[in-house]
């Protein structure tokens, strides 16, 4: 009976050793799941923060150089009449009418108006963008501003302009600005 008792007692004393491994694994499992999240809701904070300065500094980076750039790309753009915008607007100026086939020199200006008016409306129009571009030879204005009636005008907060001088001298200017929305 005394040979019983001591079996008895190891197989107790197994039991709640078992028992105890068992808990501490359970526990260990639960702290690491526990440390899991954690790290996974910290990545994902991480990530949204890092995603939302990414595009407030590429938006302040591109607005200030989109007025020049597309300036200097419409003054190189062809029409139809395959002639740069930049020498229609020249030969407006210029009263030769030589690129526009036209006797007056209204037609070539109208005509530069239109070319930069469908340019503007395709492009800043499609992206809301409220603009303004203007065309001067000194005092001289040949060419309407363009829309006419913009919402983006001298009170309006703009983003760094464009601005293109076709010489010889009297330069004509030619100005973009880009309003803030």
């Amino acid at each position: 009976m005394r040979g019983m008792k001591k079996c008895q007692k190891s197989e107790i004393f197994e039991h709640f050793r078992n028992h105890r491994f068992q808990k501490r694994a359970q526990t260990e499992i639960i702290g690491v799941i526990i440390i899991v999240i954690i790290l996974l809701v910290a990545g994902v904070f991480m990530l949204k923060l890092r995603l939302s300065k990414t595009a407030a500094n590429t938006d302040s980076y591109t607005d200030p150089k989109l007025a020049q750039s597309f300036l200097n790309a419409l003054m190189k753009t062809k029409t139809e009449k395959n002639i740069n915008v930049y020498d229609i607007i020249k030969d407006c100026y210029g009263n030769k009418n030589d690129l526009c086939g036209s006797t007056t020199t209204g037609d070539c200006c109208d005509y530069a108006y239109e070319t930069m008016r469908n340019a503007l409306e395709a492009t800043l129009g499609e992206w809301s963008r409220s603009y303004r571009l203007t065309v001067r030879k000194g005092d001289e204005k040949r060419i309407k501003d363009i829309p006419e009636n913009s919402k983006c005008n001298q009170y309006s907060e703009k983003e760094q302009p464009g601005i293109y001088y076709i010489l010889p001298p009297p330069a004509i200017i030619v100005t973009l600005e880009i309003c803030k929305n």
